[in-house]
């Protein structure tokens, strides 16, 4: 039986130095450590700048994909196994003018108000099909 619900948010502030499949692998061993406990595991998507250049937002659409797919992956196995299940939350929505400080990296205090409604959103929705109320 799970207790609870992990949720592993990767960064994107060393992302052009580590690059792709580094950044990926810290995520995807986050996950493993937290999946060996026995609990839900979501993985959000890096968070996409507006200040941001090509190569940045090149890097943070390939590293959500492959972590979408890596999930996506996990959870396709955890059904067969009928094991705890992972699942993916995409965070594009928050890339607007308004959710960002002015150095584009930080979020200001709209951002983290729709980042959290968004995470309490997940965290009700989640519970709720994990009690079958969902349909």
């Amino acid at each position: 039986m799970n207790e609870g619900m992990v949720m592993v948010q990767g960064g994107g502030n060393e992302l052009l130095e580590n690059g792709r499949e580094a950044t990926v692998n810290v995520i995807m061993k986050m996950v493993e450590k937290a999946r060996k406990k026995n609990v839900r595991v979501t993985v959000t998507s890096l968070l996409r700048r507006p200040t941001c250049n090509e190569e940045y937002e090149r890097l943070c659409k390939e590293v959500n994909r492959d972590l979408h797919e890596k999930i996506l992956g996990m959870k396709a196995k955890s059904i067969w196994k009928r094991e705890v299940s992972s699942s993916f939350l995409d965070r594009d929505d928050l890339i607007q003018a308004g959710c960002f400080l002015r150095d584009g990296v930080h979020l200001s205090q709209e951002g983290k108000t729709k980042l959290h409604q968004r995470f309490i959103w997940w965290i009700r929705a989640t519970h709720l099909l994990m009690e079958g109320r969902m349909d």
